[in-house]
């Protein structure tokens, strides 16, 4: 009998879920890129012409995510440090958490600290860097 009220309960929720549902009556003239900034800007702005804004903002965000990751991931470590209840193993696991995340920031910023430097010995800036275009 239970299974038959479930059942009964279950039907009746997918026949009146779309009755509830209102109509919305949108615009179909909609430029999602007037009055656009920030990332929503950024995404407006990607073409074929200004590949070197695409460039910079593709590995803006891998860095950005790549900070973000590490974060977590010391976060994590900490966590499961302070869990690990002082046994040596899970000690030395979070241990080994925390150091690789460490590691995993000072890489991405030398990396940028080098490209930055490699930028700077060939005169360019990376906030303005410019490929230069091919006419035939």
């Amino acid at each position: 009998m239970k299974l038959v009220k479930k059942l009964f309960v279950f039907i009746s929720s997918l026949l009146a879920y779309p009755l509830l549902a209102v109509p919305a009556y949108a615009d179909t003239n909609v430029n999602p890129c007037t009055n656009a900034n920030g990332i929503s800007a950024a995404l407006c702005n990607l073409g074929g012409d200004n590949i070197a804004n695409t460039l910079r903002n593709i590995v803006v965000f891998f860095i950005v995510l790549a900070v973000i990751i590490a974060l977590m991931y010391l976060l994590y470590g900490g966590v499961k440090w302070i869990t690990s209840r002082g046994e040596k193993t899970e000690v030395e696991a979070a241990r080994n958490h925390i150091m690789a995340a460490i590691i995993g920031l000072i890489v991405v910023f030398l990396a940028i600290f080098i490209v930055s430097v490699l930028l700077a010995l060939f005169g360019l800036n990376f906030s303005s860097l410019t490929i230069p275009k091919i006419t035939p």
